[in-house]
């Protein structure tokens, strides 16, 4: 069984459903501090004045240090309809604007302060929108792992069960490997080579939410982009 790890991200972009398509478990690492300046909470999608970060505030205190699990969306912000209103002025002419619209709507303005509940709930919208929702996604906090960095995941892995572990490239630089290989895990890394795609405007922009692609294709345009964007490549 493969298992990906990987933290909870709004609007997540194409390599993030990329990873979720090669794995057959997906954990959502909501146990350790969110990355200052990461993509837990914020995304970039286009807009007629260039590209716009949108962004769920969340409550300030103490939320360097906390876990992504005990964060909490800022409820004294208004942010709902400002996203909303972007995407459709951004989006609303794109062809599969319309079929997403009233469902982006109903999760966005049903957001409480459980901000991890909240990506959850849009991760499973979106996977089955791609056609993806037989894919089992668990909490790393449903498994009370142990340990830091290469040792967390691994703890992970044991704990599902894990044959294997899907890494981004990144890991290459990270991972100690030799931990995977004393407890009989393989370690493979994800080999995904962004793809282009029609935006409906000139030049290409990459690494936006997903929902750039998703307007722009639909959700089976999308899942044949993701197939053909390279797989997973395994140690020599």
């Amino acid at each position: 069984m493969i298992v990906a790890i990987h933290q909870p991200a709004y609007l997540p972009w194409l390599g993030y459903f990329h990873k979720i398509l090669h794995a057959d478990l997906f954990v959502l690492l909501d146990t350790v501090q969110m990355e200052k300046n990461g993509y837990v909470n914020r995304n970039r999608v286009w807009t007629p004045n260039g590209l716009h970060w949108l962004t769920v505030p969340v409550l300030t205190k103490g939320h360097m240090t906390a876990a992504i699990q005990d964060l909490r969306i800022n409820p004294n912000v208004s942010w709902k309809a400002k996203h909303l209103r972007t995407l459709a002025l951004s989006y609303g002419k794109r062809p599969h604007y319309a079929r997403c619209a009233e469902d982006l709507e109903r999760l966005i303005a049903g957001a409480g302060e459980d901000l991890t509940g909240f990506l959850a709930g849009m991760l499973a919208y979106f996977l089955k929108t791609l056609g993806m929702e037989e894919k089992r996604v668990i909490r790393a906090s449903s498994l009370e792992p142990q340990g830091k960095a290469t040792t967390l995941l691994l703890d992970i892995c044991q704990k599902v069960g894990a044959t294997a572990y899907l890494s981004g490239v990144a890991g290459k630089e990270y991972l100690e490997l030799r931990h995977f290989d004393e407890a009989g895990v393989e370690v493979v890394f994800q080999d995904f080579r962004h793809p282009a795609y029609g935006q409906g405007r000139p030049g290409f922009d990459s690494h936006l939410a997903v929902v750039d692609a998703l307007f722009n294709l639909g959700g089976e345009g999308v899942l044949s982009l993701l197939k053909g964007a390279g797989g997973v490549e395994r140690r020599g």
